[in-house]
């Protein structure tokens, strides 16, 4: 199966596309006014979680899988230090600043889990197979990305290593299901749905069981663009076009980090989906998490969903050109 930029293309558009009710009932005024803050917090503490346990459920345990994960962890976490090294540079002395500090947060950390499981979801639907495999390491991005924003992200964002807090990370809801995600899938022999005869009362169990963790976990990708569509509704639409700021933080995310993610990945001897799980979960615009730190660390709140959302708004181009780097380029195709 090769993957053509028409269709990355069409994919971030018709996901974008589905902010547009969340959009269109902010305006109506139709929306209580914390409808984002109530609808995030279901898909982060509930639709993701159950999303991050059912990924692991798609295939029976291989060792080369784990392997892979083991390097999607670690060709991640680079990625991130890379960015960090790059920012500290590029702003050096100016981290007291409150915008600074959003623009250096915005500029690493990605939407994976509100727009990228979604995107995944949507771009390789017709390749069961290939679906089930990366998003377990799709899985594994996102855990790396909690493991880092309440660590170095919190530091970005408030310059005081007190406030980093190891016990949310601990009880981070994401990290847990990734835990008992991976247990079940080295445990079991084979997916839950497989476990019993077809046709017991067993089988039936397991059946409906996975059908009811599905149904949350489908919810990720709607509800997710339709908390993105609620805050651009609440965006002043001039401020957020006419922010110079806010386009320096959408260059360093979407260009200079997907070209960091590419050049990661290009040269290594691992398998073409660890390459394209990098790729394209690195390559989502900021991640929302950016306007819940600055509002919950006391940073610039109003800023930080401006530069949220006009990422979110010029991905529409630059994953599917930045594809083309990766394919055209590199040479990197699923065959």
């Amino acid at each position: 199966m090769e993957i053509k930029f028409i269709d990355v293309l069409i994919t971030v558009i018709f996901l974008i596309l589905l902010a547009a009710p969340g959009f269109i009932f902010a305006k109506l005024k139709m929306l209580p006014e914390k409808a984002a803050e109530t609808v995030s917090v279901i898909v982060l503490y509930c639709c993701q979680s159950v999303l991050v346990i059912t990924s692991f459920q798609g295939k029976a345990f291989d060792p080369q899988i784990g392997l892979n994960m083991l390097w999607v962890a670690l060709i991640a976490l680079c990625v991130h230090f890379i960015m960090f090294a790059i920012l500290k540079l590029v702003f050096i002395g100016k981290s007291a600043d409150d915008k600074v500090r959003v623009m250096k947060f915005a500029s690493v950390f990605s939407n994976c889990g509100f727009m990228g499981f979604p995107f995944l979801q949507s771009l390789f639907s017709h390749n069961v197979e290939l679906l089930s495999e990366i998003m377990i390491y799709g899985a594994v991005i996102i855990a790396v990305f909690n493991l880092l924003t309440w660590t170095f992200g919190v530091y970005i964002m408030t310059g005081d290593k007190k406030q980093v807090s190891f016990k949310k990370i601990a009880l981070n809801p994401v990290i847990i299901s990734l835990i008992i995600g991976f247990i079940l899938f080295v445990a079991l022999p084979c997916p839950i749905v497989d476990l019993a005869a077809d046709g017991s009362t067993l089988d039936s169990i397991f059946t409906k069981l996975m059908q009811s963790m599905n149904y949350l976990a489908d919810m990720v990708t709607p509800c997710s663009m339709i908390v993105i569509g609620i805050r651009l509704a609440n965006v002043n639409l001039k401020q957020l076009f006419l922010d110079k700021r806010a386009y320096i933080s959408a260059f360093f995310k979407l260009i200079v980090m997907s070209l960091v993610a590419i050049l990661a990945v290009a040269f290594l001897p691992v398998d073409v989906t660890v390459k394209y799980a990098i790729f394209f979960l690195l390559s989502m615009p900021s991640a929302t998490n950016t306007a819940m730190f600055a509002v919950k660390f006391g940073g610039d709140g109003d800023f930080a969903s401006v530069c949220v959302l006009l990422s979110t708004t010029l991905s529409v181009i630059t994953i599917p050109l930045l594809y083309m780097v990766i394919s055209g380029v590199f040479g990197i195709n699923i065959g």
